[in-house]
């Protein structure tokens, strides 16, 4: 057959297909909406997946960007500016490499120091820009003397920035802008794109300052500093495993060399993996669920198509008695069958398009990834591939069972065959699939919103209701010393402490729940030999309200007090977790704690350089979450910013116990901050509960997704334990007509239409629990406080399942108990 006939035949069939669609409105309705709403959950969660995985990054040599990373114990890190240093001078393999950080400052776009935003800036060298392959609009990049102090005022700004700032005005160049009290000029502006996951912060960055402004940063005393960032562009041919083997050989020269670099090792890994971050688990889970949703679907299709064939019979035993081949009924229903694909993939496109729209504009703030969703021919193809494939694999048998026609016992029976229990079965066998699929998509989705409840409702060791907290900078342009540092937050919190409506108020360095600052620390008397065994704490610097405006109880000793000054003796408060590890459970109350390097290790601490600071314990706190919300409490040491003027920086957090609402205070709190000085900004306002909320966004994402796809797994299965059970009706309607025409009682007759979508749903239920058991270890990895296999949220979801395929039968009972014996008899 050539091609002439294909298109010919193909053509005859399309458009016998849409008068049949068009006959059936029905049907047609109910199978496009059934895949569209299949197909379109799967074009959503791919356009996620294309988004944060799949995409190519939007810079120049994509392949060639990697990762680079010290590793300790298996543990990830930034590297130390130092570390990085080297590694760019030693290596064989980058053509570029580029260390880089970001800090919030007080911005203000005038050259008055007013009108200041809290704006995260980016600290970066010109290799940083080349290696990505981005070249200014205007201006110029950072030259190699504007890494150094005394030249690094200069900046780049963003075109959006440029635009919503300075109205796009071409003599931008040259113009200043004020950060934290100091003018810097402007050299260049860079076309946007910039993704906002490429900054560990996750935040937009719209400025961009040379790195190193600060001299401590290449003094030797800083090779501990780890934690930023580092971007590298490979050699042309060079692997990801080459650069790897690399760098870890340069490691391993360091750690000779350096002691506080032992232990350390270097790994390289691409770049995009720093685009999906902690998403793809959860990411591969979504994708596993809208398999089963569009499995559903498909289920129903391939029921609604068998009952629409059945109904056929006689058309299709017509067509064969005239000459008609086996092979033409099964194209045009295939083709049909297609055309109700690409009906119902056009509209899971509109769909998508809507849902993606709602995810860039309500995305978490944690999930910055999702602000890059697009529809883009990537999604498109898989829209079509998907919609023709499984149209195609689930049309195929249903055609194959109604085109094996006895045409003596379809022409006479006017189009039922219900001897034909091959077709029946089949029907079955999907409506249990069905049901089992529901039942583990009901079950994930349970097992998630519980992990949130229990993240979300643990107890954190202090109150979290009416605490609000907030962060500023003081700049040592403007704040230089320690003393200044102290008195502008003594004197802020003293006057938030009058506002009408708060309680309790406190400067601290204590992000609650959300720590990463650790120090060295010795105890007098015990002697150390060895780098692995120093001891470490998180640390904090709080004033003398810490723990009265947390609401952290005092377990043992006394609290800080105003008399604990810079003039007095030392003192800090441990929690209990300290004192387990540390002290084995003893007392610590008067111990002497040293903090800094062991001096007998000759090493450095990352925060106190080769200094060392002797501080008294003077009271024990009860734990309280530090380090997240899933790990448990690690040792913590609080020492006063005012007594500690080596580690007294400007980065401050005021946390707020009061009666009102954060939005009411937000206001106040600023209007305070600029009392004091007009050039600051405040940021990150927030209550507690609302943090915590935020460090749950990316599970919350996950499980609400998942909820609406088990909501609709399960309306599908439904509607296909109706739709057999409705089948059966049929099937069955002479038989059940004698019944009642001898004088069955209606409820035995209901009875027997119940039973058989019960038995359905049985079967689906113990294979979905069979089912649930296997996924138990896959998704166990994303819960928190709950078994992968809790039996409360099985047996819920399984009787959930089971009730709602009881009323779906009881529907199709009750048509059943309403038949009219006389008339049902005459049609046979």
């Amino acid at each position: 057959m050539n091609v002439n006939h294909i298109a010919e035949h193909f053509g005859r069939d399309l458009r016998s297909a849409v008068n049949q669609l068009l006959k059936r409105p029905g049907f047609t309705l109910t199978a496009v909406i059934t895949l569209a709403l299949g197909i379109g959950a799967n074009t959503v969660v791919f356009g996620v997946l294309d988004a944060v995985i799949l995409r190519p990054l939007p810079f120049r040599s994509p392949d060639r960007l990697v990762r680079v990373w010290s590793v300790k114990d298996g543990a990830k890190t930034g590297p130390s500016a130092l570390d990085t240093r080297d590694f760019a001078r030693r290596n064989r393999t980058f053509e570029k490499l580029a260390v880089y950080d970001q800090w919030p400052k007080n911005i203000s776009v005038s050259n008055g120091e007013v009108n200041a935003e809290w704006l995260m800036v980016g600290l970066v060298p010109a290799e940083f820009f080349e290696a990505l392959g981005i070249h200014p609009i205007m201006g110029r990049l950072f030259a190699p003397e504007e890494n150094t102090r005394g030249h690094n005022h200069v900046a780049l700004i963003t075109a959006s920035f440029w635009k919503s700032r300075y109205g796009g005005t071409p003599a931008i160049l040259g113009q200043h802008l004020t950060v934290n009290h100091e003018p810097y000029k402007i050299i260049g502006v860079l076309p946007d794109g910039t993704p906002d996951w490429l900054n560990g912060a996750n935040a937009r960055i719209d400025i961009w300052e040379p790195f190193f402004p600060v001299p401590t940063i290449f003094d030797e005393s800083s090779r501990g500093g780890r934690g930023f960032e580092t971007v590298g562009l490979l050699k042309p041919g060079v692997t990801v495993q080459q650069a790897s083997a690399d760098l870890e050989t340069i490691a391993a020269n360091l750690a000779v060399e350096h002691t506080i670099d032992r232990g350390f090792s270097a790994a390289v890994e691409p770049l995009i993996h720093s685009r999906e971050g902690d998403l793809r688990p959860q990411l591969l889970l979504l994708m596993g669920a809208v398999a089963l949703v569009l499995f559903i679907a498909c289920s129903n299709l391939a029921s609604l198509l068998l009952a629409r064939n059945a109904a056929r019979q006689r058309e299709f035993a017509t067509r064969i008695a005239l000459g008609g081949s086996r092979g033409a009924l099964i194209r045009q229903i295939l083709v049909e069958t297609l055309l109700l694909s690409w009906i119902g993939g056009i509209c899971a496109i509109l769909l998508a398009a809507v849902c993606n729209d709602l995810l860039r504009t309500l995305h978490p703030a944690s999930l910055v990834q999702l602000q890059d969703i697009t529809l883009n021919w990537r999604i498109l193809l898989f829209t079509f591939l998907i919609a023709t494939g499984t149209s195609l694999l689930f049309a195929l048998l249903p055609a194959f069972l109604h085109t094996r026609i006895n045409l003596n016992a379809a022409l006479k029976q006017g189009g039922r065959n219900s001897s034909d229990r091959s077709r029946l079965l089949f029907r079955r066998l999907l409506v249990s699939a069905q049901i089992a699929l529901s039942l583990m998509l009901m079950v994930g989705a349970g097992l998630l919103l519980q992990t949130i409840f229990h993240l979300q409702s643990q107890n954190l060791g202090f109150p979290t209701a009416h605490l609000l907290t907030a962060r500023f900078y003081l700049p040592p342009a403007q704040y230089g010393s320690s003393e200044a540092i102290t008195r502008f937050c003594d004197r802020y919190a003293a006057n938030v402490r009058l506002v009408p409506g708060i309680q309790r108020a406190s400067i601290t360095t204590i992000y609650f729940s959300d720590e990463d600052w650790q120090v060295m620390f010795s105890i007098p008397g015990r002697i150390l030999s060895r780098l692995a065994d120093a001891p470490s704490t998180l640390f904090g610097v709080v004033d003398a309200h810490f723990l009265s405006t947390a609401g952290i109880p005092l377990f043992k000793g006394r609290d800080f007090s105003e008399a604990d000054t810079e003039a007095s003796q030392k003192v800090a408060i441990v929690n209990q977790a300290f004192a387990d590890r540390y002290f084995a459970g003893a007392d610590p109350i008067g111990r002497t704690i040293r903090l800094g390097a062991p001096p007998e290790l000759s090493i450095q601490d990352e925060w106190l350089g080769k200094q060392n600071v002797d501080v008294t314990v003077v009271g024990m706190m009860q734990d309280a979450k530090n380090l997240g919300l899933t790990l448990p409490v690690e040792p913590q040491l609080l020492g006063l910013f005012r007594q500690l003027p080596i580690v007294n920086r400007g980065f401050k957090d005021i946390i707020v116990r009061s009666t009102v609402t954060p939005d009411v205070l937000e206001h106040t709190l600023e209007q305070q901050l600029h009392l004091l000085d007009p050039a600051l900004a405040l940021s990150g306002v927030s209550s507690m509960e609302g943090h915590i909320q935020d460090l749950t966004a990316d599970k919350r994402f996950t499980s609400n997704v998942l909820v609406a796809f088990a909501l609709l797994g399960t309306l599908l299965a439904v509607v296909g334990i109706y739709g057999v059970v409705s089948y059966l009706v049929v099937q069955r309607t002479q038989e059940l007509a004698v019944r009642l025409a001898l004088g069955a009682e209606p409820s035995k007759v209901l009875w027997l239409v119940l039973r058989q979508g019960m038995k359905l749903a049985l079967f689906g239920v113990g294979a979905g629990l069979l089912g649930v058991r296997c996924m138990s270890p896959l998704w166990s990895r994303l819960l928190y406080g709950i078994s992968s296999f809790d039996l409360v949220t099985v047996a819920g979801a399984s009787l959930a399942l089971l009730v709602v395929a009881f009323l779906a039968s009881a529907i199709a009972g009750r048509h059943a108990i309403n038949i009219d014996p006389i008339q049902a008899l005459r049609a046979e």
